[in-house]
């Protein structure tokens, strides 16, 4: 257990908590000036892949430890490995988002957070080189942090 996680359990993402964010933001898609393409359309295989690996283990040790570096590699995989069509910085956002409001006793992301900080962080990521994966992953990491109240 990581001093953010609620209890030892976590709560990850599945196709479904996606099928809702894709809907979300399709009834949100007028904010916006590129189109949410209908859950269905999605690459086969690729979020799925994702939500695999963020929980998985490697000789019986979790491979992405703790709240935090599962959200910053859900997030980095969201946006680099683009298993949507169209709008994955946005679906990345709402997922962390998601994911961590599940997982934290309390998070602080205001509004002005999502619409800054939260999209720099998805764009910083997205224009990213692979070889700078490790820096991102920091500044992901120093990020999240920076919303959770830590305990």
């Amino acid at each position: 257990m990581t001093k953010w996680a609620r209890n030892d359990a976590i709560n990850y993402l599945d196709l479904e908590d996606f099928k809702r964010i894709i809907s979300k933001l399709q009834d949100m898609q007028t904010e916006f000036t590129e189109d949410i393409p209908p859950f269905e359309t999605r690459y086969a295989g690729i979020l799925e892949g994702i939500l695999a690996q963020i929980g998985s283990e490697y000789f019986g040790k979790e491979l992405y430890k703790g709240v935090v570096n599962k959200a910053v590699w859900l997030f980095y995989c969201l946006i680099k490995n683009h298993p949507f069509f169209n709008g994955n910085k946005r679906v990345a956002v709402v997922a962390l988002f998601d994911f961590l409001k599940r997982n934290v006793s309390e998070l602080y992301i205001d509004d002005d957070a999502i619409l800054n900080d939260l999209f720099r962080m998805a764009i910083r990521t997205s224009e990213s080189d692979p070889t700078e994966i490790e820096a991102v992953k920091r500044y992901l990491k120093r990020k999240i942090r920076s919303f959770i109240l830590e305990f």
